[in-house]
């Protein structure tokens, strides 16, 4: 307002050629206001763009999971819609049309690429989308009780995991966390079935620092969790709620028998 304010006073007293000046540097100033505004924001990101080798290139995040038959991924997106100000869908060419038809909302922006891993996908998208927050959950989870979105869309850690109790036959398979008793995520172990940790993480909220930790070469964004608990406090949320990774059929199929049972 007080910007407004000097100009108008400007531009009655001052030359043609100030008034001028004087505009520009309003206008720049508005730019680099609309910049910050846009960089104040959380977005969810669902990386869809792996090969889907373990189920011979059919997508898992495109797996029913209701009566009324809403994919995986429908589920994580009507869940996030209302708690973020954008959802980034990184997909392969191949899948970018399935995911299309789903008809989703225009907050909902589908990314194609080719990316060798997870890692190098979230890299990619945190620099797309240029929000100060990010929510990732893998678009072919299943969480069944409590849900981790609205806590993470609130977090403003450098880090905050959503966790839960590891299952017997889950060992070995995800990444196990260890939590101190104030809530700080003290330890991280990625899918070693001799670790004794009760609980694990199914989901994350971090900002742009933890993106820096992020190493391209790494097949997922959990091997940078120890990195960043030797850094900065890293906090973590236990949910009442069993997960579900959909990437085999033993899995998925637990996960029916458990909705409908």
């Amino acid at each position: 307002m007080c910007r407004y304010l000097l100009y108008e006073i400007f531009g009655v007293f001052a030359s043609a050629k100030v008034t001028k000046k004087l505009f520009w540097l309003n206008w720049l100033w508005l730019i680099e206001f609309k910049c910050i505004l846009e960089q104040m924001t959380t977005c969810a990101i669902l990386p869809a763009a792996g090969l889907a080798s373990r189920m011979r290139g059919l997508p898992k995040f495109m797996l029913p999971c209701s009566d009324d038959y809403e994919t995986l991924l429908e589920r994580h997106v009507i869940n996030l819609l209302p708690l973020v100000d954008k959802i980034w869908i990184p997909t392969r060419p191949e899948y970018a049309n399935l995911i299309l038809r789903l008809g989703f909302d225009a907050k909902v922006i589908i990314q194609v690429m080719e990316t060798r891993n997870m890692s190098e996908t979230v890299i990619e998208v945190a620099s797309a989308a240029r929000a100060s927050n990010f929510v990732l959950c893998m678009p072919d989870t299943y969480f069944h009780g409590d849900l981790p979105y609205e806590t993470l869309s609130k977090a403003n850690e450098i880090l905050h995991l959503s966790l839960f109790k590891i299952r017997n036959d889950q060992k070995g398979k995800l990444g196990q966390i260890l939590l101190s008793n104030q809530g700080s995520v003290i330890g991280s172990v990625d899918k070693d079935e001799n670790c004794d940790y009760e609980l694990a993480w199914g989901a994350m909220s971090f900002n742009n620092d933890f993106v820096k930790l992020l190493d391209p070469s790494e097949p997922h964004v959990g091997y940078a969790i120890p990195r960043c608990i030797s850094q900065f406090k890293v906090k973590g949320s236990v949910l009442n709620s069993e997960y579900f990774d959909c990437g085999t059929p033993s899995e998925y199929l637990k996960l029916l028998k458990t909705i409908w049972t």
